[in-house]
């Protein structure tokens, strides 16, 4: 049964403070020129891959009555996908209104981290949906789409955005990811008495947590690294892309799992995006390292847990959580 558990961040779940919101796909053309796009109908743009667009729109332009894109910049990375975890940095413009709405290179309001979204699916905006497959990671694309191409009729109020204005994106795709992606490496034999083990080795199956027969549940988070990566420590405000499995040890029952659903998971490292244990206990780890996670109520779900999910109030829960990559 697939539920929304608080602060577990994958596409459903996983909180994304504007992906559904404000930035997501837009249905259009493959490269510049495609499904109707013509470059010399669109707001200028400067300002370099990395940083915050500048969109300029000719005085006296019309916006388009349909999407229109033009890659602007082409990604020597590999091509997109449906299906695909793509990351995007943005720059947002009202064209109804000439208005600056956001971008995730601010620092001084929301959104201000990379969004993620999957590519394809009802959660992303139907002109990004349109537009992006087969755009290469690294690209900036620029995206002009009318109200049925991203928030339709209702708009969103909470951002300015009416039900009848015209929107003009400008996207760094950062990074993209097939739901099966994970980390590479063997774990060693485990030891510790009292302690979860754990089989099924990165690209071999769904891991399995067998939990300590008559163990007592620790009282104090622990974290152990089964698998050491070597890629760069994880910061705080990086968006981490993560596969992981969930167990309750107090029922002993799989509650979650990215591997068996095929969808890896995203969130900011350091946001209440997730349960405090997961910021404390991958806290000063590498990207590609997989860690047992070993977390008690307090700093999970409290005296409330989450009934859908099956974690009653003051479960303990087991995670194995492998850091697939970390993104500024």
């Amino acid at each position: 049964m697939r539920v929304q558990l608080p602060g577990v961040s994958r596409r459903r779940r996983l909180t994304r403070p504007l992906a559904a919101a404000l930035a997501l796909p837009v249905a259009g053309a493959l490269l510049a020129g495609c499904g109707g796009s013509s470059p010399q109908s669109l707001p200028t743009i400067s300002g370099a891959v990395g940083e915050q667009a500048a969109i300029t729109i000719p005085h006296g332009m019309d916006a388009p009555t349909k999407v229109e894109s033009d890659v602007l910049v082409q990604g020597n990375g590999a091509q997109l996908v449906a299906g695909d975890a793509v990351v995007v940095d943005y720059t947002l413009m009202n064209w109804t209104g000439s208005k600056l709405i956001g971008s995730t290179y601010s620092t001084d309001k929301s959104p201000n981290k990379t969004q993620e979204f999957v590519l394809g699916s009802s959660t992303s905006l139907p002109s990004w949906n349109q537009v992006l497959p087969h755009v290469t990671i690294g690209s900036r694309v620029e995206i002009v789409t009318p109200p049925d191409g991203a928030f339709g009729s209702s708009g969103a109020t909470a951002y300015g955005i009416s039900g009848k204005d015209d929107l003009i994106y400008v996207l760094d795709v950062v990074g993209a990811y097939p739901g099966t992606a994970d980390i590479t490496g063997t774990m060693a034999a485990q030891a510790d008495q009292g302690f979860p083990k754990v089989t099924g080795n990165p690209g071999t199956a769904n891991p399995t947590i067998t939990l300590p027969t008559g163990a007592t549940a620790p009282n104090t988070a622990t974290a152990k690294v089964l698998i050491a990566g070597s890629g760069a420590p994880i910061q705080t405000g990086q968006r981490l892309m993560v596969q992981y499995v969930g167990v309750d040890w107090n029922t002993g029952k799989q509650f979650d799992s990215s591997f068996a659903d095929k969808q890896i998971a995203s969130f900011v490292f350091g946001s209440s995006a997730v349960i405090s244990g997961w910021n404390t206990g991958l806290a000063g780890r590498r990207v590609g390292d997989r860690v047992l996670l070993i977390i008690p109520a307090s700093a999970a779900y409290g005296s409330k847990g989450v009934a859908a999910a099956g974690i009653r109030g003051g479960d303990t829960l087991v995670f194995v959580v492998d850091i697939v990559d970390a993104l500024s």
